[in-house]
This record gives structure tokens, sequence and C-alpha cells, in this order.
């Protein structure tokens, strides 16, 4: 008898919370903790139940706020990373930039020691022949070279042609110098362009740096959104889970108007309520149709179900159309003792529903990990319900 009087009080208070006034919106943000705390209580007035409802769709658009948050970081990193693999290219080009300056610069280097090594050799092959031509002078035989013509016309060919091979050696000493000065500046063109390249690379390395950090602290912010979205889905999901099984209270009513009982079942059951359950059949053939399939939070079938999927789907298929929440469920029929429930009807409790299959038997989606099948702790319900 209080197990039939506390499964029909329980019904009343659900009912009641229906027709309750709705409170006025609250701002949440920044007080996550406090309505979480407020919201854990498993027994809630009226008025939490609706502000905790409040603070589940909030949790729902903070959570997809979040989520939008996360793509639009996302698709910065995602640009950055590009600009930041410009960078990376743009310096490796420079890189053998200067590696091929460098080789010039190297080449020029060893032409000018070559064109230095020239002008040094031809330098002293003249002074090695002016100081011979010295030595034939003091000795008379440079003097005897040139006076030893046979005629007028070969002691001038004599001349020229001592002061022709000395000029000679002088103009190509000029000329090995000219080049060396044109190597030279080409070597400081080399140099200068070397210079620039490596300034570039080095304004593109601190580019690259500013890249790395921006794309760092990027990263870092998407880290944090997605953690905090994840406390957020979380924490919605739990809520959500915990409103669709919460006992709102009501002010206990101490007037005369109580229901006491007189201790036979038939004085809580309404009297319209029929003695069988007219969809039992079909509802129970469509619950063994599902036997073995996996539990899976917020699921309706038609192959994973959770608890109140399980049913809502079943009686689908018997053209009822019930809700996918064990609170709405546990209103959706006449409440009777669990002693006289029948083949079909909906096994209730606070958080969990069944369909009763006959023989002390019920048909349910447990709990994660589990699967849809039959179980016979009929205790575990407080009462059962019988559609209309």
């Amino acid at each position: 008898m209080k197990k039939t009087f506390a499964c029909l009080l329980t019904f009343m208070m659900v009912v009641s919370m229906v027709k309750s006034k709705p409170v006025e919106a609250v701002n949440f943000n920044g007080q996550e903790s406090k309505y979480m705390k407020i919201c854990s209580s498993h027994n809630l007035s009226t008025s939490n139940y609706n502000t905790c409802k409040e603070f589940n769709a909030y949790l729902k658009k903070k959570n997809k706020d979040l989520q939008s948050s996360i793509d639009d970081s996302k698709s910065k990193i995602s640009q950055t990373q590009g600009s930041l693999d410009t960078v990376v290219a743009e310096i490796a080009d420079l890189n053998n930039q200067i590696e091929q300056k460098q080789n010039e610069i190297n080449y020029l280097q060893s032409s000018i020691k070559t064109l230095e090594d020239n002008i040094n050799k031809k330098e002293k092959e003249i002074k090695d022949r002016m100081y011979a031509m010295q030595s034939y002078s003091n000795s008379n035989t440079y003097v005897e070279f040139i006076f030893g013509a046979s005629s007028f016309s070969d002691f001038f060919s004599r001349i020229d042609s001592v002061n022709e091979l000395t000029q000679y050696d002088e103009d190509l000493i000029s000329k090995i110098a000219d080049e060396k000065k044109q190597v030279e500046a080409q070597k400081a063109t080399v140099e200068t362009a070397k210079e620039n390249i490596v300034a570039k690379q080095n304004e593109q390395k601190t580019l690259q740096t500013q890249y790395e950090n921006i794309i760092q602290k990027q990263k870092n912010d998407l880290a944090s959104a997605q953690a905090e979205q994840s406390k957020v889905s979380d924490t919605q999901s739990s809520l959500d889970s915990f409103l669709s099984s919460v006992v709102v209270t009501q002010p206990t009513n101490t007037g005369n108007g109580s229901n006491k009982g007189n201790g036979s079942s038939s004085s809580i059951t309404p009297a319209n309520v029929p003695t069988t359950n007219k969809y039992g059949s079909i509802v129970v053939a469509a619950a063994r149709s599902k036997l073995g399939c996996p539990y899976v939070w917020g699921a309706a079938g038609p192959n994973t179900f959770d608890c109140s999927g399980l049913v809502m789907w079943c009686y689908a298929q018997a053209g009822v159309s019930l809700e996918h929440y064990s609170g709405s469920q546990g209103k959706a029929g006449a409440v009777i003792p669990l002693s006289q429930a029948q083949p079909g009807d909906i096994l209730w409790k606070s958080g969990h529903v069944g369909i009763y299959i006959g023989g002390g038997q019920y048909i349910h989606a447990p709990q994660t990990g589990d699967v849809v099948k039959v179980a016979s702790n009929l205790n575990q319900f407080s009462c059962a319900v019988r559609p209309y």
C-alpha cells in the first residue's frame, strides 16, 4: 500500500511541474559552478527545475558557440600554417641563393689569387731582365749588342727590339692588373648581392618566428576552447540526463483532502483504467525483436536505444506517440500498482523505464555498455503506467 501511494504521489508531483509558472531568464555566465550545484539536487522545487532547464539550454548554446570558436581557430591555424610554410620555403630558397653566391665569391677569390700570382711572376721576370740588361750594360755586352749592328738600320732595329720587349712586359702586367681589378669588382658585386640575400633571409627568419609564435598561441587557444567545450558538453549531457529523471517536489498538502487510502489497491486506481493493455501484444513483440541491441544514450532506434527510446519506439509500432523522456512516459497513461501490471505496460521509476512482458519479467535498455535484455527485478520500479 505504501509503495502504491508513493507511486501515485510521485506521478502527481511530476504532473504538477507542467503547470508551474515560468521563471525569468537568468544570466548564467560566470556562475556555472553555482547552478551546477543547485541542479545537482535530486529533489528540485518547480522554480529550480525550470531554472535548471534554462541552465541546460544555456550550456547547449555555449557548447555551440565554443564549437564555432573551435572551427574558427582551426581555420586560422590552417591559414597561419600556410603562411609559415611559405616563409620556410622562402628561407630554403634564400639558403640556396646564399650558397650559390658564396661559391661565386670563392671562385672569384681564386681568380684574383691567380691574377695576383701572374702579376708577381711577370714583375719578377721584368726585374730579372732589367737586372740582366744592367749587367750587360756594365760589361759592355749590352752595348756591344747594340753597336755590333752590321748597318745603321740594324742598329735602330736592335734598340727598338729591346724597347719593345720591355714595353710588352709592362703592357702584359698592366693588362693582368686590369683583369684583377675587374675580378675584384665582380667579387664586390657578388658580396653585396650575398649581403642583400642574407638581410632578406634574416627578415624571413624574423617573420618565421612571428608566425611560429602566432600559431602556438592559436593552438593554445584551440586547446583551451576544446577543453572548455569538452567540459561544457559533459556537463550539459549529464544535466540533460539528470533532468529527465529528477523528481520535482511540491509543498506537502496537510489539509483534510489528502488521500489516506483504505488498504485496498483499487482505491488509488482510476476507475476508467482498462483491465488489460490493448497495445500489449504489439508492444511486447516489438520489444522482443530488439533484444541484444546496444544501449546508446539518447538513441531511439531502430538498432540502438536508451531506456525511454526503447519504450517510445515499441509504442510507435502500435501507433502510440510517446515523448523520448522517462518523466513524460511516467504520465503517459493511468498509474497502476506493479501487482496489476499487464504485458505492454510501462514500468516506471525516477530515471528509468521498461516494458512489462508478463510472468514477472520485463524488457529494458539498462545502461551504457549493456544491451536490450530481459530482466525480472520488478522491485526496482515504483509503479506501472498503462497508456489508454
